[in-house]
């Protein structure tokens, strides 16, 4: 499903790449297109097998879960292992693709979570929906994948359960949608809910939302509580009021989508956008280098940065990215912060031209939301090794 889609926009992706050729910029509507590149199956399963399985194996050292995952990579025997995110039951771990595409690390992390649930003596036609309802959570910008991402997620659910579809379980997926509110709205909403429920946070996460189709999962909400805010505002009642119901479910959609980009999950794995700063429209462009400014030459190093902020603390993290951060010197400081903050578990440099669909310097790598500074990490070079097959 989703070569099919990458295969279905990549004539708007040659037209937007030809715009950039002629110093035009990519507007919100076209950074789907531009940045959307499909993540080859191995390394999916490297990046889901050594961020969900790993957390899974610390916390459950008698599980078999090793035996099925081929892209894991056992950490060194000296590596002290003790201090780790503590996860008792399958149904409390949160696994967060935030541009999510089509879904395929979401599919991936599926399967591999119900090994996990299968193992601890789960029901077998119980497991799809726990899954769908407790750990898989995906955030996309674009509303085609986000909806083929919900499709295949609901299909991989039925294949295992034959009555998924008498159940009213949907998948966790977000597409992020603007949403904006003048004063004179907002004044009167607030004047009817009552002026000690919306902070200045809250009122400042309301106006965070207006350009998410350009900002979409870097978006930081000021708002922390928005769980608790939700639910006092879904127990509100407007119906009598005519002119305010709208605004009541704009506010309740906003708060939705700021609850998904809030920092609550196990783990998050991820192939952001790839797209530097000559490609950016001057409004994201401004906007990185008021919110992220050390790394502002690119999304997907924003993206680095902000997924680490979205996972727990000692939680698990996976990415696919261009390997110049390695070496660049205008990375300098994304490298301090990895290495200071952060603890890379593994990393595996592919040569130049080492998948299908772009010739694009790559890596894919692991961390650990937690500084470990005698933590030893596996590093696997793959330059000898031409061409995607091999």
């Amino acid at each position: 499903i989703g070569w099919l889609y990458q295969f279905y926009i990549s004539d708007k992706k040659d037209d937007v790449f030809a715009g950039l050729k002629k110093n035009k910029k990519v507007t919100p509507e076209n950074i789907p297109a531009a940045t959307q590149l499909f993540t080859p199956h191995w390394i999916v399963r490297y990046l889901v097998e050594n961020s969900l399985g790993r957390l899974w194996l610390l916390n459950h050292p008698e599980s078999k879960l090793a035996d099925s995952m081929d892209y894991y990579i056992k950490p060194a025997e000296d590596n002290d292992d003790s201090d780790y995110l503590k996860v008792e039951r399958p149904e409390d771990l949160k696994i967060c693709d935030p541009a999510c595409g089509s879904g395929h690390m979401l599919t991936y992390a599926f399967d591999l979570l119900y090994a996990i649930y299968e193992e601890q003596g789960y029901g077998a036609a119980d497991i799809p929906s726990l899954i769908l309802t407790h750990n898989l959570y995906g955030i996309e910008i674009d509303e085609r994948a986000g909806e083929l991402a919900a499709f295949a997620l609901t299909m991989k659910a039925r294949d295992r359960h034959r009555r998924f579809f008498n159940t009213d379980v949907r998948p966790n997926i977000c597409v992020l949608v603007p949403i904006s509110f003048d004063d004179d709205e907002l004044d009167e909403y607030m004047d009817f809910i009552g002026r000690d429920l919306f902070t200045a946070d809250l009122e400042k996460t309301l106006r965070q939302f207006d350009e998410v189709d350009n900002f979409g999962s870097l978006i930081r909400p000021a708002l922390t509580d928005v769980a608790e805010i939700l639910e006092q505002l879904e127990a509100t009642d407007v119906s009598g009021q005519l002119f305010l119901g709208n605004t009541h479910q704009k506010v309740l959609k906003l708060l939705k989508q700021a609850e998904y980009l809030s920092p609550q999950y196990h783990v998050v794995v991820a192939n952001p956008p790839y797209m530097g700063g000559g490609g950016m429209n001057n409004t994201l462009a401004d906007w990185l280098k008021h919110n992220y400014s050390d790394v502002e030459f690119d999304l997907f190093s924003a993206f680095m940065v902000r997924n680490t902020e979205l996972a727990l603390p000692k939680g698990q993290l996976g990415f696919m990215t261009p390997f110049v951060w390695m070496f660049n010197a205008r990375y300098e400081k994304l490298r301090d912060f990895l290495i200071c903050q952060k603890t890379i578990t593994s990393l595996v440099q592919l040569e130049y031209s080492g998948f299908d669909g772009a010739t694009v310097p790559i890596c894919t790598f692991t961390l650990e939301n937690n500084h470990k500074p005698l933590f030893e990490g596996s590093f696997i070079r793959l330059s000898d090794f031409r061409g995607a097959d091999n």
